[in-house]
């Protein structure tokens, strides 16, 4: 199995990029493609089929069919991972893919909270060390093999109902600011409560999970999008630039230049 790309697309709304990632197009022999979306509102065209995006959903593509990103609504914009790979050579991930195939009539509901997953695959893909690279290919095929039998990544999917609510609430702040006290007030529950049930069901204490999707987001705008490194620390609600430069090296391992450098021609952004 052969990874020929993985693309973060955060807030799909400039016109040109919109355009692209809008296309209708196919891939070639043996090249599948899965599309795992985070939030906004539009439609995926698979074949012939038309699907309402939703935040969770996980759309496998086989070879020869046509697909397409539908963005209508940019006040409520597109963010999704799309993994396009290559399984001519590879008996058990071809096995695999049939049987995926048979199951996912159409888009399948995952939850958001295996983003972080595709975070990692994304990064060790792309890092050029041969083990990180390998690794990233080993828990891929882990991750079809755990959807499958319905837990695709360890990251899991909250069951709770506060877990799930304070996730939304997250994902609307990430442009902003937001403080736990803030947090647990909007669910009516108490901090130790909150932070107890967020981090068995997430893996992570609440305020970190929201440091991680600010970091996301920061990704995402540094691969694919034109903007500053000072103007997307402003518009994700950092007090400075250095301080998001730390916070995302804390994250990312490397500053936010270097990951732009490395990253940004590998974007799938024209």
């Amino acid at each position: 199995m052969r990874f020929s790309d993985i693309v973060l697309v955060y807030h799909l709304r400039d016109e040109s990029q919109i355009a692209w990632h809008g296309r209708r197009h196919v891939h070639g022999e043996g090249d599948w493609e899965l599309h795992y979306f985070i939030s906004g509102e539009g439609s995926f065209r698979n074949a012939s089929s038309l699907w309402s995006i939703a935040p969770g959903t996980l759309h496998l593509t086989p070879p020869g069919a046509k697909h397409q990103i539908l963005a209508t609504n940019k006040k409520r914009p597109i963010t999704y991972y799309a993994v396009l790979f290559d399984a001519k050579e590879d008996a058990e991930l071809g096995e695999l893919l049939g049987r995926l195939a048979s199951m996912m009539k159409g888009p399948m509901d995952i939850g958001v909270s295996h983003r972080f997953f595709f975070a990692d695959l994304l990064e060790r893909h792309f890092s050029g060390t041969r083990e990180l690279m390998q690794a990233s290919r080993h828990s891929f095929l882990a991750f079809m093999y755990g959807l499958l039998a319905g837990s695709p990544s360890s990251y899991g999917a909250p069951e709770n109902a506060h877990v799930e609510k304070a996730i939304a609430i997250m994902q609307g702040a990430i442009e902003g600011k937001l403080d736990l006290d803030a947090l647990c007030d909007r669910l009516g529950i108490s901090r130790e409560h909150f932070v107890r049930i967020f981090s068995a069901r997430m893996r992570m204490p609440p305020m970190r999970w929201y440091a991680r999707l600010k970091i996301e987001a920061a990704r995402g705008m540094l691969s694919s999008t034109n903007l500053r490194v000072q103007e997307i620390s402003d518009k994700l609600g950092y007090a400075s630039q250095f301080g998001f430069a730390r916070a995302f090296k804390r994250v990312a391992g490397i500053p936010p230049t270097e990951y732009r450098a490395r990253y940004l021609q590998k974007a799938d952004f024209r």
